[in-house]
């Protein structure tokens, strides 16, 4: 017999209706999970917890990814596989930040949620969570997302539809899923306090956003440039990025696209990331790399980081 163990963290898969609008709560999932595992995977045995506080996933915060990920690494051995259940809003994020920190996993660890409410008619969490379920039972190792029928590496997916059941996709996965090496687990716990900016360019956001990244010195600035890896040639923006070069962050270049690839110095308005040593993201999303500097800074010497920066952009 496989066993389990389920985390609840909050969202709306165990949300109920208040005066507010919907609520996380604690207790409500306990008993219909019991009942759904029982009915359709009886093999398996399930450890069910829950957080002291149920949180909106809006409410995530680095500190959160780091507890979900040592919570799961001190009963590696206890367990076969790990369900996180998870609100939709940032659970890309806390997928992500749980794929660089649980490295060398040879267990599967599967975050799931749902659209509407599990004690809500017509809800898409009870199938979500037979989906994870079954991951979870499964052979293949490492940090997965189970969503509207669909099983995604969780360090690709992106929310693609606020509504609806098949919210979540991953285009810009590889082809291939990276193998699992067959060194031991090890748990990378990221460093919460790590200051991390990551920022969209828009059209006029030039003095607002070198006012932002004037504002202190940061260890990592992740940008969503534009198309190809595009930035535009403003000098208060340019100006800024350079001081905090210098002063050795490291700037990573993410593509606003959903699919696509940053080809850094395609275009004339790409080439100043070169300038500025920025790192080019490859097809890795704004919440893979913000959650790698979390993860990996301090870690390895600068040189090192990005050599290892550059394998994980190629995929």
């Amino acid at each position: 017999m496989k066993r389990i163990f389920c985390l609840y963290t909050g969202g709306t898969i165990g949300c109920t209706d208040s005066p507010n609008g919907l609520t996380p709560q604690q207790g409500i999932l306990i008993k219909p999970i019991d009942e759904l595992a029982q009915l359709h995977i009886p093999s398996v045995k399930i450890e069910y917890s829950e957080y002291p506080v149920a949180l909106d996933s809006s409410a995530m915060t680095p500190e959160h990814w780091r507890q979900i990920a040592q919570d799961i690494a001190e009963r590696m051995d206890q367990f076969d596989g790990f369900i996180v259940l998870h609100g939709t809003d940032t659970m890309a994020w806390t997928g992500a930040a749980l794929h660089w920190q649980l490295a060398h996993l040879a267990k599967p660890v599967i975050l799931t949620g749902a659209q509407r409410p599990w004690v809500h008619n017509g809800s898409d969490g009870p199938a979500n969570f037979q989906l994870a379920l079954q991951a979870a039972s499964s052979e293949q190792g490492g940090v997965q997302l189970a969503f509207g029928g669909l099983v995604l590496p969780a360090y690709c997916v992106k929310k693609l539809d606020a509504d609806a059941d098949t919210a979540y996709g991953a285009p810009n996965a590889p082809l291939a899923a990276p193998s699992n090496s067959h060194q031991p687990f090890t748990l990378h716990a990221l460093n919460a306090d790590r200051a991390i900016l990551a920022l969209k360019l828009y059209p006029g956001c030039e003095t607002a956003i070198a006012a932002m990244i004037n504002s202190q010195a940061w260890h990592g600035i992740v940008i969503e440039s534009y198309g190809s890896g595009n930035l535009p040639q403003h000098p208060a923006l340019i100006t800024a990025l350079a001081q905090q070069a210098r002063g050795g962050t490291i700037i990573i270049n993410c593509t606003q696209c959903i699919a696509g690839e940053v080809r850094q110095g395609l275009y004339a308005a790409g080439d100043i990331f070169n300038t500025l040593g920025a790192w080019p993201a490859g097809r890795r999303s704004v919440e893979a790399a913000g959650t790698w500097l979390y993860t990996h800074l301090g870690r390895q010497a600068p040189e090192v980081l990005r050599q290892q920066w550059q394998s994980v952009a190629s995929l």
